[in-house]
């Protein structure tokens, strides 16, 4: 009977082989289906006795956070969750949905929306033939374009420049500078206000201002031309200034004429009729020209019908109409 190997190994070397042994096998397996999982790309649901196997719940994203879910009296699940992350574009989406509703609730409340425009400035115009142009009654004051507004004011005939000014919460003030008539042109059955520029357009109320200078013609001159409905260039400004200087010569509120043949004239205190021709130019010399032939006539006793002194070299009367 063969001979039994004697123990050498003390009590303490026996406990810790025995414990070697035993212990590392739960731990190895536990690893190994940790790593079988992480192979597979699913998050590992452990707890604190190991893998809990048919539990693990497919990866949707980078793990950032985990969870603590107790399950029964000795059991304690670990769970790995995505964490939300919200960065600058759902901040950029926020803030863009807020501004549209924001433009909305300005956009059709009533307080932004203009009533009446303040008109300023008028003389001759009614505030309702300015308002009537403006199309901004009922409109929000945010969409109201002054440049666009001054310029539907301008088309009037009458009126020389606007400037529009939007205030909150619904003003729209316009500010109106209308043309000034130095005369006025009769034409047949119609009447022509003329501005210093020598624009001509319709008057915007029937009775003239008084220092207006009277031009009474059965027309209009060869050389009027129409710029737009209701506005046309009658007179260059130096013949405006020129009439202006003639007026200065004759007794105050006489009415001017003007003939196609003769060009402009009047009616002479004397009972003749002078003319001083189409063109308008030198009208002082003219004026100094008639003088002399006046007294000249008057001085004779002579009653001519017509006096004519377009032409300072051929000056002549005549005593048949």
């Amino acid at each position: 009977m063969p001979r039994k190997k004697q123990d050498t190994l003390t009590r303490a070397e026996r406990v810790r082989r025995r414990r070697g042994n035993t212990r590392p096998q739960p731990r190895r397996a536990k690893t190994v289906a940790a790593h079988a999982h992480a192979a597979s790309g699913t998050p590992v649901v452990v707890s604190r006795y190991g893998v809990l196997s048919g539990t693990a719940v497919p990866a949707s994203g980078r793990v950032r956070r985990q969870v603590r879910v107790s399950r029964g009296r000795n059991t304690e699940v670990v769970a790995a969750m995505p964490a939300l992350s919200l960065g600058w574009r759902w901040a950029s989406l926020a803030l863009s949905v807020f501004l549209i509703v924001l433009i909305a609730a300005l956009w059709y409340a009533p307080v932004f929306r203009v009533d009446a425009p303040e008109v300023r400035g008028l003389q001759y115009l009614g505030a309702d033939q300015v308002a009537s142009r403006l199309g901004v009654v009922g409109r929000p004051v945010f969409g109201i374009n002054p440049a666009l507004v001054a310029e539907q004011v301008e088309a009037l005939p009458a009126v020389a420049h606007a400037e529009v000014r939007v205030a909150l919460p619904n003003r729209v003030v316009v500010t109106v500078q209308e043309r000034q008539p130095v005369l006025v042109w009769h034409a047949g059955h119609k009447t022509w206000w003329v501005d210093a520029q020598g624009l001509a357009f319709a008057p915007p109320v029937a009775e003239a201002p008084p220092q207006a200078l009277q031009v009474r013609a059965g027309t209009l001159p060869a050389e009027a031309a129409d710029l737009r409905p209701g506005e046309m260039q009658l007179l260059s400004p130096a013949q405006v200034e020129a009439l202006q200087t003639l007026a200065r010569y004759l007794p105050q509120g006489t009415p001017l004429v003007y003939s196609p043949r003769y060009g402009i004239g009047w009616q002479a205190p004397e009972g003749w009729r002078v003319f001083v021709g189409q063109q308008l130019t030198h009208m002082e010399q003219r004026m100094v020209l008639y003088e002399a032939i006046a007294r000249w006539l008057k001085a004779r006793h002579i009653h001519p019908a017509l006096v004519d002194v377009a032409s300072f070299r051929a000056p002549y009367y005549r005593m048949e109409p």
